[in-house]
């Protein structure tokens, strides 16, 4: 999957063979999450806002960019990770301080203060809810030039503090294999510092793999054309 300024499909398996291999599959971490983030956002806006219609185009992507089935499958997933973030008044406490108009400093220090704690997939998510409450403020206001500027500051902070955790549990689509147990989302209990909570990872097929994944994954486990591992 390719960004929105960039129509070639990366082969993965020539990322996974070349040199400096790590920094380029962060890269397409970085590139990926921006058409999920997209995608997050324009359902959450239909289901919400149906009488807004935004589209990729609007956002900055590619009017066929989450055509991909695995592509839904994970915004699928984002979303039902996102079901219980709008009952978490602690959450939209925190969200509701933050303006569409606001200065990167102030984006920044919000999106720290969710992964304070460590980073999991509920975190994740609570960050592109975030991004979703501040482009749905900017859409009313028709500033489609701060719509913009959101998404770059969200894939920036995907890029200095998330893309390395998102690589090493198998990129993206590795939210949709493994089953998530954890407390509640700012809760302290039960919690690792710097790690996610328990998870229990599956294969296509079910089976128990290892826990913790080793920096390189096994490329029995990936699918050559998957776009999102």
């Amino acid at each position: 999957m390719a960004d929105a300024n960039d129509g070639e499909r990366v082969d993965e398996n020539e990322l996974r063979g070349a040199a400096g291999g790590e920094d380029v599959m962060d890269e397409v971490i970085i590139e990926q999450g921006a058409v999920l983030l997209r995608g997050y956002v324009i359902e959450r806006v239909t289901v919400e806002h149906p009488a807004i219609r935004v589209s990729h185009e609007d956002l900055g992507g590619r009017p066929q960019e989450a055509d991909d089935p695995q592509i839904k499958e994970v915004v699928d997933q984002l979303l039902k990770i996102a079901d219980d973030l709008n009952k978490n008044a602690e959450l939209q406490h925190l969200i509701s301080t933050v303006q569409s108009n606001c200065a990167q400093d102030v984006f920044m220090t919000v999106a720290r203060s969710i992964f304070e704690d460590g980073i999991n997939w509920g975190r994740i998510v609570a960050l592109f809810h975030l991004a979703y409450r501040l482009i749905y403020q900017a859409l009313t206001q028709n500033h489609f030039d701060i719509i913009k500027r959101i998404i770059s500051w969200v894939l920036q902070f995907i890029k200095e503090n998330i893309s390395v955790w998102i690589r090493q549990q198998g990129g993206w689509v590795s939210c949709c294999l493994c089953v998530c147990v954890w407390p509640p989302m700012w809760s302290h209990t039960g919690r690792a510092r710097h790690g996610p909570p328990h998870t229990e990872r599956r294969t296509h097929l079910g089976q128990e793999v290892h826990k913790h994944k080793p920096r390189h994954m096994p490329s029995r486990n990936i699918q050559t054309q998957n776009p999102l591992t």
